[in-house]
């Protein structure tokens, strides 16, 4: 293989500013851009730092660290390094995945990625909007401190003193739902249909969630009684019950953003999960889903196809906001469907595996210098040192990264990553393992 086209390369990350990322030096992804971006960066505590992007989508690629040419240049160069990829997806020399670091401070949009075909047709109506033709099926996993989002009781996932993110996942059971409409005049008054809700409440299906649903996120005038909704229960919030936690939980969304149709879309009709680290979600295209405090890691198809319909709130009458909900497909199934279990796959690394062909997540954790993995990949592999010091070799190549250090590997090489002065742990996406 020639220097030109060699398989171990250190890699120079996105950085993306939102106002949902926390501030300054807080966020993590501020802590790891001086090894992910380079001297260039420096933090300004004023700015909110979100995302830490690894890839080659054109929102935010990837270059190589000591250089200006991108990693999209060198695959598009050389597109047997992409290994099995460049078989499966034979028409692209993007890497199948993006790789992210999110640092939350306050909920991100109520959102939905759409599926192949209508990411197909937004793209084609508005390219600049919808920048790609992909689906964006993706994975979330807690890295967070333990105990640093506050726990909220009455609603399953999580423990005290153990939570590291926050965030709402898919429709809640419909009987839950049910209950919480029955239960909530506020938000009967907010949806302002009472034929809707009462065929659902009479017989609750997936069909009629859509009719009450998109009644909900399309009406213009609901933030008189987000504020009644919160004025009556301030008293309930978080005593223990799941009408508490309810209370709890639609105080905080409406905090941060006073009077918005998302609090009800959320609070009502989503579950709630409370993660520890290592704990992870597996959110497919199609499903409504509203990340809202804490650290993690992101791996999804390459996209940046999104939908919102709240937190802030489009204008109802928006086609953005009728396309959300047209898009959502209403699975509805309690908060442990959507878990994404971590498996043992080798002495010092779990892997997170989604139903997808795209990517596959892992996890290195080294315990004492001299401690040593071995990663055997069939195709591209990205890798992120979350913690301590290491050396990387493949292919005859090495690197020796900190924290922050980030690394693209290709060629079906295998990867050895080695603890150099104590402990270090290493996130890795691969298209295939």
């Amino acid at each position: 293989m020639s220097s030109a086209s060699k398989p171990l390369y250190r890699l120079k990350g996105s950085v993306n500013n939102y106002p949902w990322g926390k501030s300054g030096s807080k966020s993590l992804v501020a802590q790891l851009a001086p090894n992910a971006i380079g001297s260039s960066f420096t933090t300004e505590e004023s700015e909110q730092y979100a995302e830490l992007w690894l890839g080659t989508h054109p929102n935010g690629p990837s270059s190589l660290f000591a250089a200006e040419t991108t990693l999209q240049d060198v695959l598009t160069s050389y597109p047997t390094l992409l290994g099995s990829a460049a078989q499966k997806w034979p028409d692209t020399t993007q890497l199948p995945f993006l790789f992210k670091v999110l640092s939350i401070a306050r909920a991100l949009p109520l959102q939905a990625h759409p599926d192949r075909v209508r990411a197909r047709k937004l793209h084609a109506q508005d390219p600049k909007s919808f920048v790609d033709a992909n689906y964006k099926p993706e994975i979330a996993i807690c890295i967070g401190r333990a105990g640093c989002v506050k726990y909220v009781p009455g609603l399953q996932g999580g423990a005290p003193d153990e939570v590291a993110f926050s965030g709402f996942v898919g429709f809640m059971p419909l009987s839950d739902i049910a209950a919480a409409l029955h239960g909530t005049p506020e938000l009967r008054a907010a949806i302002a249909d009472d034929a809707r809700v009462d065929a659902f409440l009479e017989a609750p299906s997936e069909e009629r969630l859509k009719d009450v649903y998109t009644q909900l996120v399309t009406r213009a005038d609901v933030a008189a009684h987000v504020r009644a909704y919160v004025s009556r229960t301030k008293d309930r919030a978080a005593d223990g019950t799941r009408e508490g936690a309810y209370a709890a939980l639609a105080a905080k969304v409406a905090d941060q953003y006073p009077g918005d149709v998302g609090v009800f879309a959320t609070v009502f009709f989503m579950n709630y999960v409370q993660l520890r680290p290592g704990e992870g979600v597996y959110i497919a295209d199609d499903e409504v889903h509203a990340y809202l405090e804490g650290d993690i890691i992101e791996c999804m198809a390459t996209s940046d196809n999104v939908l919102n319909a709240g937190l802030p709130a489009p204008d109802p009458a928006s086609s953005e906001v009728r396309a959300f909900a047209d898009t959502l497909s209403y699975t509805s199934a309690p908060a442990p469907f959507y878990m994404l279990p971590a498996l043992e796959h080798s002495k010092h690394t779990t892997a997170y595996r989604p139903p997808l062909q795209e990517f596959v997540v892992l996890h290195t954790a080294l315990a004492r210098a001299g401690d040593e993995e071995r990663v055997c990949a069939q195709g591209a592999v990205v890798g992120l040192v979350l913690s301590g010091r290491v050396r990387v070799r493949a292919g005859g190549e090495e690197l020796e990264l900190e924290k922050g250090g980030a690394v693209f590997v290709g060629g079906r090489e295998e990867v050895v990553v080695s603890a150099l002065d104590g402990e270090a742990e290493v996130w890795w996406a691969a298209s295939f393992i």
